[in-house]
């Protein structure tokens, strides 16, 4: 969208929300009339657009709405920050969704002239996804409602904290001199009384707040780390004020990024009527001061925000300490935001696997691996070739954008490869070295080599992606070449992290361009403005830690083709698996929702990897790991997971599962054997004892594995001694008739001889095949085949009756996306292997089980659970 677009949707929008009609504002001339047609479609996709409301887990549903006795006409702060947003270029779809999941917190939190109240609720948002707006509007709605006092509490560092207070400065305070990027300075007797600062050393110090504030009308506002002398200094000026005072003021405390600093990393978990413990420990620092503010008022509601709500779900529900109170569970509500329009988060960027439905969701075609080789060489001090693609990969990117706006936007290049701060130094000083010599080849010798480069990396590397997608977003490089120079001269090169002080201020620079290097301090809470490629190493074992690095999540709509994610391939397979966690999370609140339960009567479960972990052991320590009484009935379960990134081990796997299959089916033989389909023989009535022992013979990587063997083992054992999954049905999956000859065929020492392998291409950025079950696969054995797929198949066959597919997948999968990289059918897929020729590529086996429904309740899934238990769905 040009700038010129930009304007004169937001200019309509704006009229439109004073109750202009659409059709004055298309004649209007503030409108240019070759912008008309452009704004009337723009218009009408807002109204079109169908909001999903927040899903929403409450203690008391059938409490009476107090909202709807409330005059709006009579509101100061949400309306004007409503204008603002439309004035920002929001559109009226995503400020009605803002406007009724901000409801649907408010009407939580209980009206603020209630007698007592303590509410405690959690906000589960998506990694930078607008939950900032989200409280913003929660707490300019407060304020219009009768709260007097708002406290945000805004990460554990200076520079998220600033950043928070510049936005609820500019939404919701405004400014003496009336400066035109924020609200204007509300009317005398609605002006907030500040008492925190928009600069790095603007925290929260007594010498800057008054008593009487809390006895006005007027709103206050506090935006504080959470830091144990800053919330010690709160806590003594509140004492410090007339008790009676604190008694009657109604008080919304904000909690972002909630399960940094606030979960309790040290407390004994103490029962309210259990005597006490002899060796009770009392809660971790910030935890106690958290829940020591709370308990300093008898009106006050606590809404914790996160993206990462893994820590905040294990929380005891019941724990009590005789000097703070209450933990933080979110006792009253939990409520899960709706993916805004226009954003990418794992599951876009990375794409889910469902491997029950035995569905994919593809992810962008955006993620590029960083290989070993280059690993090695920046543990030894140099910069890897990669990371010089990636910033090439900048300047491309960055200058497409420019061409596409037609305006001045930021442009950021995200560099995390480590949180210590002499290896962030020293990655400075080398990428500022490379890309000054790219700068002056760019002046001055362009034409030796560096043009060409930059040339053939355009139409190899994104256009392809832009055409596959957006075709109307193509460009050739010469339509982008007069935005490389501004771009190169821009560019800054910034180390950020405590040690230099650097900052990314995009509102005192709303132009710049910058490469970010740095570590903990861009890993959390920082939005990068305009963030188009990330070079990104840095491994995390926890969920919660690893979600939060992931700065490229965000609003990319427009130019999200032009975004790279540069990292390696089991960085890349952990994010995807994230998504699935994120997934399921969400299912489950809304079964709750549905079901009508309470918070209290929830237990949230979340999927345990096998090698990550959940979170940190010190917020998971009261957590129950588990097998949940989810079977595997009616599931199907497939090896879509390969170690494709590490060769060497993938090639000692394949050749062991080559042995496996080949002894496997000569000892099948000719019992039972028939044909079907031309893909591949099937036995009948075979032992689960036979299948079990194969199974227990074939190798899986513990790092990209998708489904356990042990536990399916054990699973079927259980089954066979209730009397179902008795008989199995093997079938080999080759590929039908002589097409695509050069895919070969194995040698699996079969009665009927070789079968004819199969095609599976490999997912672009992770060790993944995508589905490899053809949906008719899962018939066999059923009549007719041919009109089943399926979960229908699955319904059929009788519980005593198991499926085991085998499949023979070429090492030659993909070799055709070489030939046409821009077909659509090639959209985010690569070859198997680069080299399929090469002494480690190998053909795979892979393999599936069709589970029936089954007549038993088994436990096969190992889940993490709180001090809340899970629940299975009814």
């Amino acid at each position: 969208m040009t700038a010129e677009q930009q304007n004169a949707l937001r200019t309509a929008r704006t009229l439109l929300a004073f109750g202009h009609p659409i059709e004055l504002i298309l004649a209007s001339p503030v409108i240019p009339p070759g912008l008309r047609d452009f704004v009337k479609e723009e218009l009408e996709r807002d109204a079109n657009i169908e909001l999903t409301p927040a899903r929403m887990v409450v203690a008391d549903a059938s409490r009476p709405d107090w909202l709807v006795s409330l005059d709006r006409s009579t509101w100061y702060y949400w309306p004007t920050l409503r204008l603002y947003l439309l004035r920002k270029g929001w559109s009226s779809s995503a400020l009605r969704s803002l406007d009724d999941s901000s409801d649907s917190i408010l009407r939580q939190i209980a009206p603020p002239h209630t007698e007592t109240f303590d509410v405690r609720g959690l906000v589960l948002g998506f990694v930078q996804s607008g939950k900032t707006a989200n409280f913003t509007a929660l707490a300019a709605k407060a304020a219009d409602a009768g709260y007097r006092l708002v406290v945000v509490l805004s990460g554990i560092d200076n520079g998220l904290r600033r950043q928070t207070n510049i936005r609820l400065k500019r939404e919701l305070v405004g400014y003496a001199d009336g400066s035109v990027d924020a609200v204007p300075l509300p009317p005398m007797g609605n002006q907030w009384h500040e008492f925190t600062r928009p600069d790095l050393n603007g925290d929260f110090q007594p010498g800057y707040a008054n008593h009487a504030a809390l006895q006005g009308s007027q709103p206050v506002l506090l935006v504080v780390k959470k830091n144990g002398p800053v919330l010690r200094r709160l806590a003594a000026w509140l004492d410090g004020s007339p008790e009676e005072v604190r008694h009657r003021l109604p008080v919304l405390i904000i909690d972002d990024e909630a399960d940094q600093a606030s979960v309790d990393t040290r407390g004994s978990r103490q029962v309210e009527d259990d005597p006490p413990y002899p060796d009770y420990e009392p809660p971790s620092v910030i935890n106690g001061l958290i829940r020591g503010l709370i308990q300093r008022f008898d009106r006050v509601a606590y809404v914790a925000y996160t993206a990462t709500p893994f820590a905040n779900i294990l929380i005891p529900h019941d724990t009590v300490d005789p000097a703070v109170g209450n933990d933080l569970y979110p006792k009253d509500f939990i409520v899960d935001l709706p993916q805004p329009n226009g954003y990418f988060g794992a599951e876009q960027i990375f794409g889910r696997m469902d491997v029950v439905a035995n569905e994919e969701v593809e992810g962008l075609d955006v993620i590029r691996h960083v290989p070993d080789a280059d690993l090695v060489a920046l543990e030894s001090g140099q910069l890897p070739e990669s990371l010089e693609l990636a910033l090439l990969d900048f300047v491309l990117a960055a200058s497409a954008r420019a061409q596409r706006n037609r305006g001045p936007a930021p442009a950021t290049m995200l560099i995390h490869t480590s949180q210590l701060i002499a290896t962030q130094a020293h990655l400075n000083h080398l990428v500022s070295e490379r890309f000054a010599e790219l700068k002056d080849e760019w002046r001055y010798q362009r034409h030796h080599g560096l043009r060409e480069r930059l040339l053939l990396r355009w139409d190899s590397e994104f256009r392809p992606v832009t055409r596959s997608g957006h075709l109307d977003r193509d460009a050739t490089f010469e339509t982008i070449e007069p935005q490389i120079t501004p771009i190169f001269e821009a560019v800054q090169v910034r180390e950020i992290n405590s040690a230099t002080g650097d900052v990314l201020d995009y509102d005192r620079e709303p132009d710049l361009k910058a490469i970010a290097i740095g570590g903990n301090r861009l890993s959390r809470g920082l939005t990068l403005e305009g963030l188009q490629i990330s070079y990104f190493l840095r491994p995390s074992a926890t969920y919660d830690t690893l979600m939060q690095m992931g700065r490229w999540f965000g609003f990319r709509e427009g130019y999200e083709d032009l975004t790279r994610i540069w990292t390696t391939a089991e960085l890349a397979g952990w994010f995807a698996t994230l998504a699935f966690v994120e997934h399921r999370l969400r299912q489950d609140i809304e079964i709750y929702e549905v079901q009508g339960l309470t918070p209290r009567e929830v237990g949230m479960r979340i999927w345990q990897h096998p090698t990550m972990q959940i979170t940190s052991p010190l917020k998971r320590r009261f957590a129950t790991a588990t097998m949940i009484s989810q079977s595997y009935s009616l599931a199907l379960e497939q090896t879509f997971k390969f170690a494709l990134s590490r060769p060497e081990d993938l090639a000692v796997q394949a050749e062991a599962n080559l042995q496996a299959v080949r002894q496997f089916v000569g000892e099948l033989g000719a019992h039972d054997l028939r044909l079907t389909n031309d893909k591949g023989p099937v036995w009948s009535g075979i032992s689960p004892e036979s299948v079990i022992a194969f199974l227990e013979e074939y190798r899986m990587d513990d790092e990209v594995r998708s489904m356990s063997i042990p536990l399916i083992c054990a699973y079927v054992r259980r089954l066979v001694a209730a009397g179902d999954l008795v008989r199995w049905i093997v079938a080999i999956r080759g590929r039908k008739g002589t097409r695509e000859a050069e895919l070969g065929a194995a040698d699996w020492n079969l009665p009927t001889g070789p079968v004819a392998q199969i095609s599976r291409s490999r997912l672009k950025g992770i060790d993944s095949v995508g589905v490899i079950v053809d949906p008719e696969d899962e018939a066999v054995g059923i009549q007719p085949e041919t009109e089943l797929r399926g979960h229908d198949a699955r319904v059929l066959r009788p519980s005593e009756e198991g499926l085991l597919l085998l499949y023979p997948i070429s090492r030659y999968s993909g070799q055709n996306i070489r030939v046409d990289p821009s077909n659509p059918s090639a959209r985010g897929r690569r070859p198997l292997y680069e080299d399929a020729n090469g002494p480690l590529a190998r053909d795979l086996v892979g393999l599936a089980i069709s589970f029936p429904r089954s007549r038993q309740q088994e436990v096969v899934e190992a889940y993490l659970e709180g001090t809340v238990r899970w629940r299975p769905i009814e």
